[in-house]
């Protein structure tokens, strides 16, 4: 097989590379060995959320030029992400994505799953955001669960609303059709409740039980279990509703994840791209400073040509860099890897401690070409969280990082 362009990855920063190359025109493929951690996405996009000493960022753009030479955003240049920044709306909206905060360069504040919130760039529209940390756009919400489904912490949720001045009244709806999914310890979860919500019968008992309870409440606030595979449930239910509503992200697994994941796969494959899943790429071919081709598990004896390749399969949660007691390694390739000190110091006791570990990854010249034997690699990049020089959980940078050097490598390509 010969394509131009093969990415090595299934997740988001994979996904949005391969659309970017395939919209203009290049033969791209994508091996991506399972599914990404996309389904444990929350329904929002970081761009930065924090700065390196820790505190909240409200203008990514004025932040990143000061970051470390190492950090992926320093390498693209500040010219690069702002243009990145405008870009990535374009392509999510494609993909017929529609979020809050794309018309603006600000971060703004998004709901978590436990009733949190946290700075951020994008989040899908019909979720509970806020342009305040201290203050939510509403004097008192209708806060509704469905009973049994134990995945959507509600207490701690409506305990953030009163937190933030908003007078909470709480909705535990019982559906009878969704009582049946609790006869075992591992059905009531998001997805399926989800498929429940297809159906229309199901919907309109919901819609009309939320109705009943909302008395004056301002808006309704669900657990985010409509949309699997698009938006036109979240639509349905606040129209039947007739009300505003909005939703709050459940424990993954994550349907905005999922929703993500879905809208962009399909954008990818109209626009002639080609999704392997459960493709593991096993090894490699190479001349000189080249990449030839690769080989992955169901393509037994059989070389994958491309011109270029690009790394995207993650950090050790994906298996994109294997660890053990001789050091930390990237096993398709065997690429150079920025790590430092013996093992046991590659952690903190202190769980809420900045982790060394976090920071590890490929070695990458400014244009992402990844390093074997300290030379870089001319057709090889590496983008996503792969990527070494940065602390994703401290900066809240993970999902910016992975879109901006995939729009990044693709326009290089």
């Amino acid at each position: 097989m010969k394509f131009d362009v093969i990415v090595i990855g299934g997740g988001l920063s994979a996904i949005m590379c391969g659309i970017a190359l395939a919209t203009n025109g290049k033969h791209v493929a994508l091996m991506a060995k399972g599914q990404s951690k996309l389904n444990f996405n929350s329904g929002s996009i970081d761009l930065l959320g924090f700065d390196e000493e820790g505190n909240e960022v409200e203008n990514p753009l004025d932040v990143i030029p000061n970051l470390s030479p190492n950090h992926p955003y320093s390498k693209m240049g500040i010219a690069n992400v702002i243009h990145n920044v405008a870009m990535a709306p374009v392509i999510l909206g494609g993909a017929g994505l529609s979020f809050y905060g794309e018309t603006s360069n600000m971060n703004h504040y998004r709901m978590t799953p436990l009733g949190l919130l946290r700075p951020t760039w994008l989040t899908l529209d019909d979720y509970v955001t806020s342009d305040s940390r201290d203050k939510l756009p509403w004097n008192k919400v209708a806060l509704v669960n469905i009973q049994g489904f134990l995945d959507f912490p509600y207490d701690f949720i409506a305990e953030s609303f009163r937190r933030l001045g908003v007078d909470c009244e709480m909705c535990d709806v019982k559906l009878g059709t969704v009582d049946k999914l609790s006869s075992g310890p591992s059905v009531m979860r998001s997805t399926a409740v989800a498929k429940l919500m297809q159906n229309d019968g199901v919907l309109n008992d919901l819609a009309r039980k939320v109705r009943s309870s909302m008395g004056d409440a301002e808006v309704a606030v669900l657990p985010a279990v409509f949309g699997l595979d698009g938006d036109e449930t979240a639509v349905k239910i606040a129209h039947q509703v007739k009300a505003p509503v909005k939703f709050v992200s459940t424990l993954p697994p994550s349907i905005a994840g999922t929703r993500l994941m879905s809208r962009l796969r399909k954008l990818f494959v109209q626009n002639g791209g080609t999704f392997f899943l459960g493709s593991m790429v096993k090894s490699a071919k190479m001349a000189g400073d080249r990449v030839l081709s690769i080989e992955a598990k169901n393509f037994p004896d059989q070389d994958i040509v491309a011109d270029h390749f690009v790394l995207a399969s993650g950090s050790f949660m994906n298996g994109g860099l294997a660890s053990s007691a001789a050091g930390v390694s990237e096993p398709i390739f065997g690429l150079d890897v920025d790590y430092s000190g013996k093992c046991g110091e590659w952690s903190r006791e202190n769980l809420f401690d900045a982790q060394p570990y976090m920071e590890f990854g490929v070695k990458t010249d400014n244009e992402y070409h990844a390093f074997k034997d300290g030379r870089p690699i001319e057709n090889l990049f590496a983008i996503g969280s792969i990527l070494s020089g940065h602390n994703s959980l401290k900066l809240a940078d993970d999902t910016g990082v992975a879109v901006m050097t995939a729009l990044q490598v693709a326009r290089q390509i």
